[in-house]
């Protein structure tokens, strides 16, 4: 048997991912109360992150550095859409270095409570941009994941002023602005 060149395996691939995309869609398919079950401070690989991300800080004392810290990590992960849906676990995220954009909110998201942030939240747009938030010290930040921006104060409420609020969601709380 001959063995197949990477360009020819990854065209079949895509012949493959492709003739059965809605069967996978269909199967990835994950509600609002499924993606907040999926934010979690008490798992066990979001407590190792933490822990490894951390290192060396004292996170109430040094919280903004511990935050930075952590953007900086989502800031690696390469993004990337498939034309259907596709959710990756935390642990494959870390092997790959790669994900959707929705999973890494929703890790920064988990990696932010395990700290006790205050209020973080996964925010999507009436334009379907993904942000998250969290507050500190009485000042509103936002991350855009896709970047690893972090922004605070006036610049939060230009970013929503210009492009409203649809959800917001954390494993703690969900809110509907289009009512």
């Amino acid at each position: 048997m001959t063995e197949l060149d990477v360009e020819t395996k990854l065209k079949l691939y895509m012949l493959v991912v492709n003739r059965y995309k809605d069967l996978i869609s269909e199967k990835e398919e994950q509600s609002i109360t499924e993606l907040r079950n999926r934010i979690s401070p008490y798992n066990d690989f979001i407590r190792e992150l933490r822990k490894r991300l951390s290192e060396g800080h004292d996170i109430e004392a040094d919280f903004l550095s511990v935050v930075q810290k952590f953007i900086l990590y989502i800031r690696k992960v390469k993004n990337f859409e498939f034309l259907f849906n596709f959710w990756m676990k935390f642990e494959e995220i870390d092997e790959i270095g790669a994900a959707p954009v929705m999973d890494q909110a929703l890790l920064l998201t988990s990696l932010l409570r395990s700290i006790d942030a205050k209020d973080p939240r996964v925010y999507i747009t009436k334009s379907e941009r993904i942000y998250i938030t969290f507050e500190h010290n009485g000042d509103k930040y936002l991350v855009i994941p896709e970047t690893g921006s972090l922004l605070v104060g006036n610049d939060v409420k230009n970013v929503f002023d210009n492009d409203k609020p649809a959800y917001s969601f954390s494993d703690l709380v969900y809110e509907n602005y289009e009512e």
